[in-house]
């Protein structure tokens, strides 16, 4: 009878080994003393800990396995730890590293489980944790995009926003900053692999937030930088949809006063990106983005920020007509003229007073342009500046998309010349041999003399 009791003694044990081991009933166990330390009182730390850890080993072990249940389960524990503030220092980079060894076992699904834990555990973060949280999320997007995964980009994306959403990151500059450095990654990624959905959910949700929540310089400068990064992408691929999208939203900051106290660097920094994209005979956005910033000027109504943008403009097609000649630089050189042409045709309308404003804003552009068409002449080394007044009077009118009324075209290149002919030096020597348009003259007496031609 005594080999009888020790048989079964052994199997007993085998079989409480056997149960033991059976992951239901670690997760039973686990469950049990994560709900014990969320109803005491006084949290003991160290068991926290030692809970947390075998809730990750767990979560390891699934992932080696492809055990997507198992890894679900354990993530359940991870949410409702972190959801009563049960958490290690470090937390955010543990998430990171397992998500990341996910990703590289080509497992998205459970990754996607890993990301709902950083949405409690968000929520509980103190400030000051909260930039390495966005860092390790934009890690972890950075992969993802690598890898096609568009998906988990968008559940980053949710996590980040959420993070801004947070009560104190409006007046937190470091949580702006990392939200918006974040951003600033994963637009780029998001550009360089076309996903035009992810980018306009990015920028929609941006215009909205920053919209209700005005941020300081310092924020406002970031944002800039996120623009400029995602401009330069967009010049890199030269897509006229996507700079349509970036265009909007640009514009939106701007009308909500979002970018006013960094408007003089936005004029800067995409300057030198049309300045970039000049460069190639084949990239289209060089004079749209020019034509961009004269809009913005036009609208903020600052004599010194339109004297800026129309510097800016001057330099960068200049470096065009150096590169392609004048013709060759007309759609680059085109919003400048076709805005000296708009103030033109705007003060002759009205007869009676004059726009000192306005005006001031057109000779600004007449100088402007004119410094250009003399760079243009002395490029052709033959030629004069009248003569290249006349070739792009020609080029203007013949192009049809282009061309918005040849009456306003001629007068305004006609204004140009009147302007180079003031210096009686020049007539004799350097007169346009063609009368196609000086012939006829549409400027009258009085409007003349108003302009000082």
């Amino acid at each position: 009878m005594f080999w009888v009791a020790s048989i079964s003694s052994v199997l007993t044990i085998l079989l409480i080994r056997y149960y033991y081991r059976k992951c239901n009933w670690k997760f039973k166990i686990l469950t049990f003393r994560l709900n014990t330390l969320i109803r005491s009182s006084r949290r003991d730390k160290k068991v926290a800990q030692r809970l947390l850890k075998q809730v990750y080993v767990l979560l390891h072990k699934s992932i080696a396995s492809n055990d997507t249940a198992m890894a679900y389960q354990a993530i359940d524990l991870l949410k409702l730890a972190f959801g009563y503030g049960i958490m290690r220092q470090d937390e955010t980079v543990r998430l990171m590293a397992i998500s990341v060894a996910a990703l590289n076992e080509k497992q998205p699904d459970m990754v996607s489980f890993i990301l709902d834990a950083f949405r409690p555990l968000i929520r509980q973060l103190s400030p000051e944790c909260i930039p390495g949280a966005a860092e390790q999320l934009t890690l972890i997007g950075v992969i993802a995009l690598k890898q096609r995964q568009n998906f988990l980009v968008a559940k980053i994306t949710e996590c980040i926003f959420l993070i801004m959403d947070r009560g104190d990151a409006v007046k937190d500059e470091k949580i702006i900053t990392a939200a918006l450095t974040s951003f600033k990654a994963m637009g780029v990624l998001s550009l360089r692999r076309r996903d035009i959905a992810l980018f306009r959910e990015m920028s929609t949700r941006l215009s909205a937030w920053f919209t209700a929540n005005q941020p300081n310089e310092e924020v406002a400068k970031e944002l800039v930088s996120m623009l400029t990064a995602w401009l330069h992408r967009i010049v890199g691929i030269n897509n006229m949809a996507l700079f349509a999208m970036i265009e909007e939203f640009t514009d939106a900051l701007i009308q909500s006063k979002v970018l006013d106290s960094q408007l003089e660097l936005l004029y800067e920094e995409w300057g030198n990106l049309a300045a970039s994209a000049c460069l190639n005979p084949n990239n289209s956005l060089a004079g749209n983005i020019l034509k961009f910033l004269f809009s913005i000027a036009i609208l903020r109504q600052d004599y010194c920020q339109w004297v800026k943008v129309v510097e800016v403009a001057g330099r960068v097609i200049k470096l065009t007509v150096s590169r392609h000649g004048i013709l060759g630089a007309f759609t680059v050189f085109h919003p400048m003229l076709e805005v000296g042409r708009s103030l033109l045709w705007s003060e002759l309308r009205f007869v009676q007073c004059i726009d000192e404003y306005k005006h001031k804003m057109l000779f600004a552009v007449v100088k402007e342009s004119l410094i250009i068409i003399s760079f243009a002449a002395k490029q052709e080394l033959v030629g004069s500046s009248g003569q290249t007044i006349v070739d792009i009077f020609k080029c203007w009118v013949e192009n049809p998309a282009m061309a918005a009324n040849h009456k306003s075209i001629k007068k305004y290149c006609q204004m140009l010349l009147l302007f180079w002919l003031k210096d009686k030096r020049k007539v004799k020597k350097n007169l346009p041999y063609t009368n196609v348009l000086t012939e006829p003259i549409l400027f009258t007496d009085s409007e003349r003399l108003r302009f000082k031609m």
